[in-house]
């Protein structure tokens, strides 16, 4: 299965599951689950990454950037529709009550998805491309060390931003 059709079957998955028919502690459980695959995710997808890397094994590399593409497929772009969907069923109630936190909250989360799509998602594209070009036992194609530094730049900001979101969503501070 290629990654734009896993991409679509998550997509309709998480908007089946997301359909309000099942009530609030439904959405509840999916915003949940959501989360979990999410910051899940991403938090391993830094790890796998950062263990590849330090290897410095060019095969090592090419499998965490399959890894990486694969479970953003997989886990991060799911997770992420299930967040929004339910999280905005979830949150109408505060936005009625003007809760700032919600609207911090929105506005990271929507910071963390163009940055995941403007920046992250292109230099995947662009390593996934020169890895797959890279012969077996091969070096490093030329620039994938500075892709690689820009991904851990721009994904350590799309990993703080959702953790500072989680904060937020379970304390409910009042500014």
């Amino acid at each position: 299965m290629t990654i734009n059709r896993i991409l679509i079957v998550g997509a309709i998955v998480a908007i089946a599951l997301s359909l309000p028919f099942f009530g609030p502690s439904w959405n509840k459980l999916m915003h949940l689950l959501g989360s979990i695959l999410f910051m899940g995710n991403i938090m391993v997808s830094a790890v796998w990454m950062s263990l590849a890397r330090r290897s410095r094994a060019p095969e090592a590399v090419r499998l965490g950037v399959r890894g990486v593409v694969l479970t953003d497929a997989v886990f991060t772009f799911p997770g992420s529709l299930l967040l929004l969907l339910n999280g905005g069923i979830l949150a109408t109630p505060y936005f009625k009550l003007h809760a700032t936190w919600v609207f911090v909250s929105l506005g990271l989360f929507a910071v963390t998805g163009v940055l995941w799509g403007a920046v992250l998602v292109p230099v995947q594209r662009r390593l996934s491309a020169a890895m797959g070009k890279m012969p077996a036992g091969g070096p490093l194609p030329a620039g994938v060390e500075g892709l690689i530094a820009t991904w851990f730049r721009v994904g350590g900001i799309t990993l703080l931003l959702p953790l500072i979101v989680l904060v937020l969503m379970v304390l409910k501070p009042s500014f």
